[in-house]
């Protein structure tokens, strides 16, 4: 007994327990047959080394929150200093888009204004075009009548210079005749009565082929003349063939309305009247004196009549 225990105690002294099997009989026990059991998990003790790493571990980890958390820190203050820009940046935009809405507003005013001065330019533009165009075609006219004026006055430099001739002709010859055979001196001018009866148109050539033209009356002593030398109705140089009511001389010149000697009766009809009763075409040339033996007072005729005239020179 005392070896088994003994064996049980160095058993345990050398760290190891010496099982048996529960069927060994005393003899196997005591033939110190050893059968070595399954060891039990040993339980290793934390050395200050391992301690160590961990503490140095925690403290990394530790360290690299903090460090995460001072990131973090730095990231949050940057943005709310952007956020703090861009508001800043929106106010000042905003209050710049209000100023250039208020700009724009009053853009939009002006130009308004602009287009209501426009329209009215436009319109006023139109009021004038009218008076423009009646003043152009005054100046046509006032140029075609410079133009008839100077012709004219050409003409009347011809026969001055032809008359100036003759007359110093006259001075120098006391016998020399101011006017040809068959014509009747007035002043400076010849007239030529006709004896034979033609048509207005027909007594103008004639005139024309004489070197002279159809009377043009212009004085009261002028009328009062070739009146006294006619005893029946005479072609003068007047007619509106041209436009109806629109007098004219052979000369192209308009009938002054201060030299005219229409006939007017006291009561009844007055020249011209275009009676249409003989000639549709109506009464388009001018005779001095009527059928009725007036010779001192205009008539308008039919140019078709055949009447005796009166040509100067």
């Amino acid at each position: 007994m005392e070896n088994i225990y003994e064996n049980r105690d160095v058993s345990k002294r050398n760290g190891s327990e010496i099982c048996h099997s529960p069927t060994e009989t005393a003899d196997n026990v005591y033939a110190n047959t050893k059968q070595q059991c399954p060891k039990p998990k040993k339980r290793t003790a934390s050395s200050p080394f391992g301690y160590k790493i961990i503490i140095c571990a925690l403290g990394l980890l530790m360290l690299g929150a903090l460090a995460s958390l001072c990131a973090l820190g730095i990231l949050y203050h940057n943005k709310v200093v952007s956020t703090e820009i861009l508001s800043e940046k929106y106010e000042n935009a905003t209050a710049t888009l209000m100023v250039l809405g208020y700009k724009a507003k009053e853009k939009e005013s002006i130009y308004e204004m602009q287009k209501m001065k426009h329209q009215e330019l436009v319109s006023a533009c139109n009021k004038t075009e009218r008076p423009y165009k009646e003043l152009k075609a005054k100046h046509q006219e006032l140029v075609s009548a410079c133009t008839e004026t100077q012709q004219l006055y050409k003409m009347l430099k011809e026969k001055y210079q032809q008359v100036h001739e003759r007359l110093s002709a006259c001075n120098a010859n006391q016998n020399c005749r101011h006017c040809e055979e068959g014509w009747k001196s007035l002043g400076l001018k010849c007239y030529n009565f006709s004896t034979n009866k033609l048509t207005w148109t027909q007594s103008r050539d004639y005139c024309v082929e004489k070197g002279g033209h159809l009377v043009i009356i212009t004085s009261q002593t002028e009328q009062d003349f070739v009146s006294s030398q006619i005893g029946e109705t005479h072609w003068i140089g007047l007619n509106d063939l041209e436009t109806e009511g629109k007098w004219m001389w052979v000369n192209n010149q308009p009938l002054k309305t201060g030299v005219t000697f229409w006939f007017r009766a006291p009561e009844g009809p007055r020249e011209p009247d275009n009676w249409k009763n003989e000639d549709p075409s109506g009464e388009n040339c001018v005779a001095l004196g009527d059928a009725n033996g007036n010779t001192h007072k205009w008539f308008d005729a039919s140019c078709r009549k055949t009447k005796r005239c009166i040509c100067e020179k």
